[in-house]
């Protein structure tokens, strides 16, 4: 792909990725023509109204017009083939480094081992770049094409077998990715990706998106323009190339003029249809196709970015950081222009950092200052950084000491009311057993209570024996109707 200034008259000096050469190598035959009639013409040695040429200008007015449209309409539709491509393969690698950068977010927060943090990291990102190579190699369909992956010899050879059969390319895509889907499934089965479902299933969807991304690229790919219209818009340049040196030599006076036009017109007709040759199918090794290798490279370098542990902390607030909004608005323009005049001064080895927010507490309480904390607009009537630098650590020693004593008043208070529920349950029981016993000794037994209510208050009452044959039931039973 050619980057040029369009704002510069430079662009037109530019050859590489020019149609502009091959244009006019191939009107060099026309010009020739041209040249050669128009100065037997001028010599006398054949007349051109003998040729009997078109004397009406409407008729090749009419074949130019025809061979316009032709040739337009089949420039803009190469034209939307190649931003049609461009944008699908943007979008693949958009939605398969979102999904990638996903995942990683996911494994972060869950509570497994770091080395099986790390270790799922790194098969993941491994994955997706291979997945991106292969995708790449099947659209651009170049043999001696090699897109570089991400330490590849980690893997098992004989788990990659199946990559170097007989299965297309298409499919190896197919396979790469039911290896990224079935492994993210061992992430939940084992507790790494410990994730609500809902959330989850948005790699899903990112990862099927990018692979419709890539089945929209891989149309345009595979089909070229419809074989009837490129064989019309061919033959109507060939005789475009024949016809013009004809009509441009009896339509002029002199032989440079001859020639001038023929070539003019040649070079155009024949431009427009080597545009529409190269955007057809963008993917390929011409100037003018799209980037393949530096697509993928930029992939793979935003892996990296992905998988370094130094870019996943979150920026932290300085302790003399303020929560009011009225004071965010403040300083709003009195803010620094850009984030490059920030960070150039934020590395300054001669200016130390302000030390950060060790207590999430203070937060909860409404404020990150404390007593004796400078607040921000002081910052400026400071000495020197190591001054107020001090004076923040001094303010942090102090409310830690705060928090030590708070903690354990707490515990203190937590054992007092320990100690006298204690003291209220033993108080209970002592009433309770001194109630039994005054009762136990003014108040006569009850033949009514229970057996164990009987026994806890004296009572002795015989039970009466029932019989336990069915001879004894039956001699009472006669008993009672003898009565």
């Amino acid at each position: 792909m050619i980057l040029y200034d369009n704002k510069s008259l430079a662009s037109l000096c530019k050859c590489t990725g020019s149609v502009f050469p091959k244009a006019f190598l191939v009107a060099l035959l026309p010009v020739s023509v041209a040249a050669l009639l128009k100065s037997l013409a001028l010599g006398g040695q054949i007349d051109l109204n003998d040729l009997d040429l078109v004397t009406d200008g409407s008729v090749y007015g009419s074949f130019a017009f025809v061979l316009g449209f032709t040739l337009v309409f089949r420039c803009q539709q190469a034209y939307q083939r190649y931003f049609a491509s461009a944008k699908a393969l943007h979008m693949m690698s958009s939605e398969w480094l979102d999904a990638c950068g996903s995942l990683l977010s996911f494994i972060k927060v869950s509570r497994a081992s770091d080395r099986e943090q790390r270790r799922y990291e790194a098969v993941l990102v491994r994955l997706f770049c291979l997945l991106h190579a292969i995708a790449m190699e099947e659209l651009c369909s170049l043999a001696e094409e090699n897109f570089h992956l991400l330490d590849i010899e980690a893997f098992a050879k004989q788990d990659l077998k199946v990559l170097h059969g007989s299965i297309p390319g298409p499919q190896k895509v197919q396979v790469v990715l039911v290896w990224i889907k079935y492994f993210i499934v061992q992430g939940i089965d084992t507790g790494l990706l410990s994730i609500p479902p809902p959330i989850l299933t948005r790699v899903y969807q990112e990862i099927g998106a990018g692979m419709a991304e890539f089945h929209d690229a891989q149309l345009i790919s595979m089909w070229p323009f419809p074989f009837p219209y490129a064989q019309l818009s061919l033959l109507l340049t060939v005789l475009h190339m024949m016809i013009s040196p004809l009509i441009m030599v009896q339509y002029t006076r002199w032989v440079w003029s001859a020639c001038f036009l023929t070539c003019v017109s040649v070079v155009s007709v024949v431009a427009l249809n080597i545009i529409s040759l190269e955007l057809e199918n963008p993917f390929g090794e011409d100037h003018n196709d799209l980037p393949a290798n530096e697509v993928h490279d930029h992939f793979r370098d935003s892996l990296l970015v992905l998988s370094d542990p130094d870019n996943w902390q979150v920026p932290r607030l300085l302790q003399n950081a303020t929560l009011d909004f009225g004071h965010l608005k403040k300083r709003r323009d009195s803010q620094r222009n850009t984030i490059a005049d920030f960070l150039k001064e934020a590395t300054d080895p001669q200016k130390p950092e302000v030390l950060l927010l060790p207590f999430p507490e203070q937060a909860k309480e409404g404020g990150y200052g404390g007593e004796g904390l400078a607040r921000p607009g002081d910052l400026e009537s400071c000495e020197t950084h190591a001054a107020h630098a001090a004076q923040v650590a001094a303010a942090q020693e102090a409310r830690l000491f705060q928090y030590l004593e708070k903690g354990l008043e707490r515990q203190a208070l937590l054992l007092e009311t320990f100690l006298a529920k204690q003291t209220g349950i033993f108080e209970q029981h002592a009433h309770v057993t001194k109630s039994l016993a005054t009762t136990k000794a003014h108040s006569p037994p009850s033949v009514f209570a229970a057996p164990l209510e009987q026994e806890f208050c004296g009572c002795t009452l015989k039970r009466r024996s029932l019989p336990c044959t069915s001879k004894d039931i039956r001699r009472q039973t006669s008993l009672s109707y003898k009565r």
